[in-house]
């Protein structure tokens, strides 16, 4: 199987058993200027900072696909009505810092069955640029008697520095755990633990050991 991309619950994959993917993929986005004006000059401009972005493409599911196109519609439709905001994954990295929500579906019926069932359907899909604040680390200040009791109760393995793009931090390990952050080329974490291919940040999650990811420095 070959694993395209994700966005929220749509899974894009290409194998012998399912294909889903997409078409017509467009990406746009705008500075935000505002012009001021000068009495007997020209107006001057002033740069106020990037606008948000925009994405649309085409999805073409089909059932002979081995995709469910009504399952697949009201995951999009489930996603655009509770607001949903998801990172766009493509070729295991996020396009973007930032999240994507759905802000409009256009369906387009091709085929349905004597039993009203939507054997095929082209979606387009269009989405907006949504941001994701940063969570400010708050400082803590802690006693030599937490100190040792950290330092008895949790030791550590050593430290990574990621070595890639972006890779995945996850709630377990295992790839079918979800993906709960990222972690960025140059970023150094501490590991605790490693265990079945797998590092242990703490606090419930995990990061790939995989050598083409990171480099570990134990201590």
């Amino acid at each position: 199987m070959a694993k395209i991309g994700s966005f929220g619950d749509i899974v894009f994959e290409v194998s012998e058993k399912k294909t889903q993917t997409f078409t017509d993929f467009k990406r746009s986005g705008s500075a935000k200027w505002n012009d001021h004006e000068i009495i007997g000059h020209k107006p001057k401009s002033e740069f106020i900072g990037p606008g948000l972005e925009e994405i649309s493409f085409t999805i073409l599911l089909k059932a002979e696909l081995g995709i469910n196109p009504s399952e697949q519609l009201e995951k999009l439709r489930n996603m655009r009505d509770s607001g949903k905001v998801a990172p766009f994954i493509l070729g295991g990295k996020p396009i973007s810092q930032n999240y994507w929500s759905i802000q409009q579906l256009n369906e387009s019926n091709k085929t349905v069955d004597n039993k009203g069932n939507i054997l095929v359907v082209e979606v387009e899909v269009n989405l907006k640029e949504y941001v994701v604040k940063k969570k400010k680390a708050t400082k803590k200040t802690v006693t030599s008697a937490e100190k040792k009791v950290t330092s008895n109760t949790k030791k550590t393995l050593g430290k990574i520095t990621i070595t890639v793009k972006s890779v995945h931090i996850r709630s377990g390990p295992s790839t079918s755990a979800k993906v709960i952050g990222y972690a960025y080329k140059g970023d150094t974490l501490t590991v605790y633990s490693e265990n079945n291919g797998w590092y242990s940040l703490g606090q419930g999650k995990y990061i790939t050991a995989n050598p083409k990811y990171s480099t570990l420095k134990k201590g």
